[in-house]
């Protein structure tokens, strides 16, 4: 896939039209003010929210903030969202509802904007009871013009299926470690955040060398050989919570923001357009075109991207819409040159942000 990067104009723009932005994305708003101390009483259950918190996206003067907060009676919460200076929310700057439903599978986005660039903010989720989620941090990016380089490391084709996300806390490690100037900024994503193809423990417990992990049982999926596929809204979700609940992924979700990319395994192995595919042997299964708009959806519920609503088409327009000769002879996502659960390359390069999200 393609993305697109331009070098923005500085940023000045109304709460008027940043609400537009928000309501565009299906996302919360919350704007940045004077600093005032919280008025939460906030106490953490990282229980009650089982997939942690993230950040995603951000630009010189706003980023998205997310959490999953399921509750077991009702269809709709309302949380509340504090942007702090401080780890210690003694200066808190932003503060907003953030509704939950059902229907989003309890998640919510939270656009803040009228943050400073180039800067570190905390923020936490509190429900109505004052059960909180686990502090994250996020930073913003710096403006076009600042000549300061910016730290960032790419990651790719993460699999909890058959390995583990040991990478992240790796970098976490080296990050608190290093001198300011040398701390990363953000995590870059290239895709395969989750592989949508999944294997029982109990049905297979090696593959090659590779032991194989529990991820999620998949409701009305489909089996291809030791493969359990998904097919509805509630197959994908039961994947993404899943790898959400790796304990390396969350820290580094709450530590960094993240600007993650599509690859092919958010939709399908080797799928193209409505068509689902996996493996060398296995018959085409011709879908209808929601199919193909639900996995992005739940993307967007799960993983903090700036992407219009429902209604959106999920295939970038510059994507070709037929799979290439080299993804049917060796499969997508079996390039083995790219160690997909222990390797992160670390890289400097100076800042661009993008004005054009999928």
């Amino acid at each position: 896939m393609r993305r697109e990067f331009v070098r923005p104009q500085t940023m000045k723009t109304s709460r008027r039209s940043f609400l537009k932005s928000a309501a565009a994305i299906g996302a919360s708003l919350a704007w940045a003010g004077p600093v005032g101390c919280s008025s939460v009483r906030w106490q953490e259950r990282r229980d009650l929210f089982p997939q942690g918190v993230a950040s995603g996206d951000p630009d010189a003067h706003s980023v998205l903030l997310w959490t999953r907060r399921p509750f077991d009676q009702g269809t709709r919460e309302l949380l509340t969202v504090e942007v702090a200076e401080d780890e210690r929310f003694r200066r808190v700057i932003a503060h907003a509802q953030a509704p939950v439903s059902s229907a989003a599978d309890w998640t919510t986005r939270v656009l803040i904007g009228g943050l400073k660039p180039a800067r570190t903010y905390w923020y936490r989720f509190t429900d109505a009871e004052g059960n909180g989620s686990r502090l994250g941090r996020t930073i913003t990016a710096p403006l076009p013009d600042d000549p300061r380089t910016v730290n960032f490391a790419f990651v790719s084709c993460q699999d909890v299926n058959e390995g583990r996300l040991n990478a992240y806390r790796r970098m976490i490690y080296e990050d608190e470690r290093a001198p300011a100037a040398e701390q990363l900024g953000f995590i870059l994503h290239l895709g395969d955040f989750i592989y949508e193809v999944v294997e029982y423990p109990d049905e297979v417990q090696t593959r090659y060398d590779r032991t194989i992990y529990e991820v999620a049982r998949i409701p009305d999926g489909k089996k291809v050989g030791n493969f359990h596929i998904p097919l509805t809204v509630d197959g994908y979700r039961a994947v993404y919570k899943g790898y959400l609940a790796d304990p390396d992924l969350q820290d580094a979700r709450a530590r960094w923001p993240f600007v993650a990319i599509w690859d092919n395994h958010e939709f399908s192995w080797q799928g193209w357009q409505s068509i689902v595919k996996a493996g060398r042997s296995s018959s085409l299964a011709r879908a209808s075109r929601s199919r193909r708009i639900r996995p992005g959806s739940n993307s967007c519920l799960h993983v903090s991207l700036r992407r219009a609503g429902r209604s959106s088409a999920s295939i970038h327009p510059r994507c070709k819409t037929s799979p290439s000769p080299s993804s049917i002879a060796t499969g997508w996502g079996w390039n083995r040159t790219t160690w997909r659960r222990s390797t992160a390359s670390r890289a400097t390069a100076r800042c661009v942000t993008a004005s054009t999200w999928i």
